[in-house]
């Protein structure tokens, strides 16, 4: 899992952002093993209880799968165009010549009043509504949501590992 990297390619420069949630990932993978166990000690007969086990192995693999998916799948910087990416539930390609600027700026937005999509920003909460990079753009781009719907924005918040190697990378593969 370490070694794969999905789209990167060329001159293309991953930009990893998982790290910081790993620790939660392991945790929701542990209750939910555990989970699955205690239901499995409790007798609600052979039907039920294997039920419960399915479920339990099942959100325990799927939570081992969305970490993986953030760590095979990180933002990209390319001389072609840079991409946000959420695991597998966002991948969103900003060509080049419509990124104004990448800079490195870090915030911390309340999660009772951040939105998502709000005034055509788009903010990638991958991190406990935490983000560390912004991207604004020269033209709108459309943002396509995990259940299908789309958002047009013109500025993009979110999270990387290391937010001014991503900078770096940015202004190191520019256009000529």
């Amino acid at each position: 899992m370490r070694g794969r990297k999905d789209g990167i390619d060329g001159d293309a420069v991953a930009v990893p952002y998982g790290s910081s949630g790993k620790a939660i990932f392991i945790v929701l993978a542990v209750v939910s093993a555990v989970e699955a166990g205690l239901f499995w000690l409790i007798d609600f007969g052979i039907v039920v209880d294997v039920v419960l086990l399915v479920l339990g192995v099942y959100s325990v693999l799927l939570v081992f799968g969305v970490y993986a998916g953030t760590v095979v799948r990180p933002h990209v910087v390319s001389s072609r165009e840079v991409r946000v990416r959420w695991s597998s539930f966002y991948d969103v390609r900003i060509p080049r010549e419509n990124v104004a600027s990448l800079r490195h700026l870090k915030e911390s937005h309340d999660p009772l009043k951040a939105q998502k999509f709000r005034d055509e920003t788009w903010l990638s909460h991958d991190n406990f509504y935490e983000t560390n990079l912004v991207a604004e753009l020269r033209e709108p781009v459309t943002v396509t949501r995990p259940l299908g719907a789309t958002e047009t924005v013109r500025v993009v918040k979110f999270q990387a590992d290391d937010p001014k190697a991503a900078v770096e990378a940015y202004e190191r593969l520019g256009v000529s």
